[in-house]
């Protein structure tokens, strides 16, 4: 996973831990919060590689459109 996901994970945890009181602080242990960050930066990744699919999805659909505009475009 890239460097990118791996520090917006760890800053979305970071988040996370700051709204807990310190009681409940006290019960996540260190690999807790290890395999939290693991579970959130794959989202993040998971999340983030869709987009790109749709989004190539999309310029594919359109250079398809654009190709056969410019087939017929004299036939009109």
């Amino acid at each position: 996973m890239s460097k990118h996901y791996e520090k917006h994970a760890e800053q979305v945890i970071t988040g996370f831990m700051n709204l807990l009181g310190d009681e409940a602080k006290s019960c996540i242990s260190e690999e807790d919060l290890s395999e939290l960050t693991m579970l959130v930066e794959a989202a993040i990744s998971t999340a983030a590689l869709e987009q790109i699919e749709n989004a190539a999805d999309e310029v594919a659909a359109l250079s398809t459109r654009l190709r056969s505009y410019a087939e017929h475009y004299d036939k009109s």
